[in-house]
């Protein structure tokens, strides 16, 4: 029992430290990322994500610049304040670009900002700068006069809230990165298309459609050939797809005169009670040249 309480106290004594704080975060970081990729949706997930979600990036950034004067209780306020903040404008980031916000790039924006902000302060703005210097190895953190938090802990909890509320409001009413899109295989799945054909014969290509949109939509493929500036061939191909649904068309040409041809797909969209649109103005598209045998 006696070693057990002195293990704690080692523990405890290592925690006041800027290397413990900084071993913490760390640590806390990986293992609570570690647990929301391995139980998704669990307790255990609740109960590591939790802290992680709202202490541990706002506690790394009271570190790196609010670490000089400020009160314990003042730190602890700060921590949660900040958190909700990073959290916010981690998913605004993660919406407005193509990246996407989803469970994986949440996971990795949150442990790539935890660890960097630790990096950050220990090699460029180390908290440390502020500790009166002491004999031996050890680093301490020092006994800090409080200030008044309702200057700065509410100025900061208010602008959080300020700056959350405005993010928020984007993210709502922010258009989503469509995820949809269109493209061409040969029959066999590869992208490298063999373009030069033996009149008599034919070419199959694969278009693969995925509906990235939020909802159901019919995907309409058009396809045709072009012969200089004649469209021959003109085909259909019309599907409905759920959200997050693939399929494939699967499109055979026959190729009975030489010369060189362009094969064009061309996709539109249509959302129940609107009209289609083209999905995108630039075709997916194959030159093809035709020989004598």
């Amino acid at each position: 029992m006696a070693d057990f309480t002195e293990g704690l106290d080692r523990l405890l004594s290592f925690m006041e430290t800027h290397n413990g704080q900084r071993t913490a975060i760390c640590a806390y970081s990986v293992l609570a990322t570690v647990i929301l990729l391995l139980y998704p949706g669990t307790a255990a997930a609740l109960v590591f994500g939790i802290p992680y979600l709202f202490f541990v990036p706002g506690f790394a950034l009271v570190r790196l610049v609010f670490w000089r004067n400020t009160s314990l209780e003042a730190k602890f306020v700060l921590s949660l304040g900040l958190s909700i903040l990073v959290v916010i404008l981690l998913g605004l980031i993660l919406v407005l670009t193509p990246i996407g916000l989803n469970s994986d790039t949440t996971r990795a924006s949150m442990i790539l900002f935890s660890l960097g902000v630790v990096a950050l302060e220990v090699f460029v703005w180390p908290a440390s700068r502020w500790d009166e210097k002491e004999e031996g190895l050890k680093e301490r953190i020092i006994d800090e006069k409080p200030f008044k938090i309702d200057k700065v802990v509410a100025a900061m909890l208010g602008t959080a809230l300020v700056v959350s509320a405005i993010s928020l409001g984007l993210i709502i009413t922010a258009e989503y990165p469509s995820t949809t899109y269109y493209a061409m295989t040969d029959e066999s799945g590869s992208a490298d298309i063999e373009t030069t054909y033996v009149v008599g014969g034919n070419i199959t290509l694969v278009i693969e459609m995925h509906n990235g949109e939020d909802g159901a939509r019919l995907f309409s493929l058009q396809a045709y050939g072009v012969d200089n500036v004649t469209t021959f061939d003109e085909r259909w191909f019309n599907v409905t797809l759920d959200e997050g649904e693939t399929t494939n068309v699967t499109m055979t040409f026959d190729l009975n005169t030489t010369g060189v041809f362009r094969i064009v797909f061309y996709l539109h969209i249509q959302e129940e009670g609107r009209e289609p649109y083209v999905y995108s103005e630039n075709p997916v598209q194959l030159w093809v040249q035709v020989i004598e045998e």
